[in-house]
């Protein structure tokens, strides 16, 4: 399930694109993705196996810092937290009362979890683009790396509206984002975390 959410977190900073977009899909894509700077709002995410039956449904709240900062927590069904703050990434169970640490910088595996926070222009080397519709582009990974098979993004109105992410194993986490319509100012100390008193810590030293 960890490794599910996190694929899911690629969408925290495709959210709302700059004016005046004027090229290709392709190329717009990749606008939106350097456009950002910071966003919050709400989510839906729905995980489906390969024949398409949904496993799970989550809903919460996300926060976006670039670079390199992200808040996703889920508030439906249970209540889990997820923190990146530079290299540092919180996973927070609350039911639990358990909290796991891990350097992000110690993996091999890119997840979606780096377009959040890294260079559009060298991202942008990484992926081919494919033009599914208007306002529809699909990124499939050139890279051995990848911890994913595509990400499938959807525009409008200069937003982004939806997310596909396939993962290697055929399972589909499909999510719709809401941002906040005049969401306030971001700063480095929104993204502090601390385990409150009382919770189990773990720092796995391999990631």
């Amino acid at each position: 399930m960890f490794k599910a959410i996190i694929r899911a977190l690629a969408a925290g900073l495709l959210l709302n694109a700059a004016p005046g977009l004027a090229r290709s899909e392709s190329d717009d894509v990749w606008a939106l993705l350097a456009s950002q700077s910071q966003a919050r709002g709400s989510f839906v995410q729905e995980l489906s196996d390969e024949d398409g039956e949904l496993l799970e449904r989550t809903r919460g709240r996300y926060a976006v810092l670039r670079p390199g900062f992200f808040r996703w927590e889920i508030q439906e069904p249970d209540q889990q937290l997820i923190v990146v703050s530079g290299t540092d990434l919180w996973h927070y169970d609350r039911d639990l009362a358990a909290a796991t640490r891990r350097d992000t910088s110690q993996t091999n595996e890119f997840t979606p979890l780096e377009l959040l926070a890294g260079d559009s222009d060298e991202l942008r080397e990484k992926f081919t683009t494919q033009v599914l519709g208007p306002g529809q582009v699909r990124l499939v990974p050139t890279f051995p790396q990848a911890g994913f098979a595509s990400v499938d993004i959807t525009w409008k109105d200069e937003a982004v509206v939806a997310m596909a992410v396939v993962d290697r194993s055929g399972q589909t986490i499909d999510l719709a984002l809401t941002p906040d319509a005049a969401p306030a100012a971001l700063t480095a100390g929104d993204f502090e975390f601390t385990p409150p008193p009382g919770v189990d810590v773990y720092e796995p030293s391999d990631y």
